[in-house]
């Protein structure tokens, strides 16, 4: 399997000396598409209604389960990675620590799989899913993740999806939790609530 595993990454990752387009382009990829998905659930939450709010919350505790899968596997089995074994060739910058799986694939596709699983965000889940994987492929081209890195994401990202969706203790106190941070967000920003700036 690790021999598939480096086969992949070679035909993934870039030359000695990738085009600026390609490079810079996968540098925006690998570093800050990632921050597309806190933006959008903090905009389901400040200009969505109490059911986008109720996904966007969702969304947040799939994130946070799938983040503390992967710490404990990254502690468990710390994989090298490209680099640290002298594999192919590196253009982002980054430290030498345990690889499996890759934090961004698991935030982006832990997202992706929630927003999915909730019926009327079916689509943003799909855009999603499309950009996880370009962050994913980002990362393998640059030289920082070995592309099984990128499906462990994905399986973790799923499975934490899985787990919020289905956990009877999500549906039975998750409307209460999202009342109850509604009621704190109405009273902190009434002014601008007011002024219709956000939605009540």
């Amino acid at each position: 399997m690790e021999l598939l595993n480096q086969d992949l990454f070679l035909l993934i990752n870039a030359g000695a000396e990738p085009g600026s387009f390609a490079l810079y382009g996968a540098i925006f990829l690998a570093k800050w598409l990632v921050f597309l998905v806190p933006l959008l659930l903090v905009s389901m939450w400040l200009w969505g209604l109490s059911y986008h709010r109720e996904l966007a919350i969702k969304a947040l505790l799939t994130i946070l389960l799938a983040v503390t899968i992967s710490v404990v596997l990254r502690a468990l089995w710390p994989h090298p990675r490209p680099f640290v074994v002298g594999i192919g060739h590196t253009h982002l910058f980054h430290a030498p620590d345990a690889s499996f799986p890759s934090n961004h694939a698991v935030f982006c596709f832990a997202a992706a799989f929630s927003l999915w699983m909730n019926g009327i965000r079916k689509r943003v889940g799909w855009v999603l899913f499309g950009l996880a994987c370009l962050v994913g492929w980002a990362r393998v081209y640059l030289g920082v993740h070995f592309p099984f890195d990128i499906i462990g994401g994905v399986l973790v990202g799923w499975a934490a999806a899985v787990v919020v969706n289905r956990l009877v203790l999500i549906r039975r106190w998750g409307d209460r939790l999202v009342v109850a941070l509604e009621n704190g967000y109405r009273r902190m920003l009434a002014k601008w609530i007011a002024r219709g700036w956000l939605a009540e």
